[in-house]
C-alpha cells in the first residue's frame, strides 16, 4: 500500500501492464485478432460465404500480432494514465487496494 501510495501512477501502470498481459487478457486479444485476420484474409467470410481457412496459415503471424497488439496496448495505457489528473490517478490507485483486500 506504502508503494502505491508514493508512486500511484507508476503502481497503477504495473497493475494495467500486467492485467493486459495476463492469459485471460491475452486469449481475448488473441481471438480479436484471429477474427479479425480471418475477415480480412478471406473477406467472403465476413459476408457468410465461402470456406474456412486453415487454422496453420494463421496460428504464428497471429500469435506474433497479438504479442505486438499486447505491448502496443500497454504503451497507449500507460499514455493514459499518465494524461490523467493526479486526483484521479489516486483514485483509481485507492479503489485497485481495496479490490485486491476483496473490499468495495
Amino acid at each position: 500500500m506504502k508503494a502505491m501510495m508514493a508512486d500511484p501512477c507508476g503502481m497503477l501502470e504495473r497493475k494495467v501492464g500486467d492485467r493486459v498481459r495476463d492469459d485471460e487478457s491475452h486469449r481475448r486479444v488473441s481471438e480479436a485478432l484471429t477474427e479479425v485476420a480471418i475477415s480480412a484474409i478471406h473477406p467472403a467470410r465476413h459476408l457468410g460465404v465461402g470456406r474456412a481457412p486453415s487454422r496453420g496459415m494463421l496460428d504464428d503471424p497471429i500469435e506474433s500480432a497479438t504479442q505486438a497488439a499486447v505491448e502496443t496496448l500497454i504503451r497507449h495505457l500507460d499514455d493514459l494514465v499518465e494524461s490523467l489528473p493526479n486526483a484521479t490517478v489516486s483514485e483509481l490507485a485507492c479503489e485497485q487496494a481495496m479490490a485486491e483486500r476483496g473490499l468495495e
